[in-house]
């Protein structure tokens, strides 16, 4: 099973890419512009690359409340189900659902370091995310939790 996470954002995503027990791609995308068509489209192209590069089985989102559905989100949340072709999985996931199967989380720092201790990889984006005063790649460790997330839920399954 092949897992793309996506803790979507319009100024800011975070992508994780799960392959069997390994996390094999993060990062955190950066959107400067207002929004628009156009920058929905470009989006959804760089979530599309992922799918494909990777051959992924199954989406999975971190979404906000629907509290913080603008219409932005509501229409990147629309986009990305237009783009998830015939035999790949999609689930969506918000902090409520994070923070009820892992009730020691808290805060971002606890979802860091939780992240962290799951994929030992990502220990020094923890540390040097910890430094900064403004927080960039929080979204890319929730990506990466939310994964892993619905990775334990459908088990790891063989090819």
């Amino acid at each position: 099973m092949v897992i793309l996470g996506i803790s979507i954002g319009t100024r800011t995503s975070g992508i994780a890419i799960l392959s069997n027990r390994s996390l094999v791609s993060w990062d955190t995308l950066s959107f400067k512009d207002s929004w628009s068509q156009q920058k929905g489209s470009y989006i959804i192209s760089k979530y599309e690359r992922y799918m494909k590069e990777h051959n992924v089985t199954m989406v999975v989102l971190k979404i906000p409340r629907i509290s913080h559905h603008t219409d932005a989100i509501i229409d990147l949340i629309n986009k990305i189900g237009s783009i998830i072709y015939p035999g790949c999985m999609v689930e969506y996931k918000t902090q409520a659902e994070i923070k009820a199967a892992i009730p020691e989380i808290k805060n971002s720092r606890d979802l860091m370091n939780h992240t962290a201790t799951l994929y030992p990889i990502l220990e020094r984006h923890k540390h040097r995310e910890l430094q900064n005063k403004n927080s960039y790649h929080d979204k890319m460790f929730e990506a990466v939790l939310v994964a892993h997330l619905v990775k334990e839920e459908y088990g790891n399954p063989p090819k």
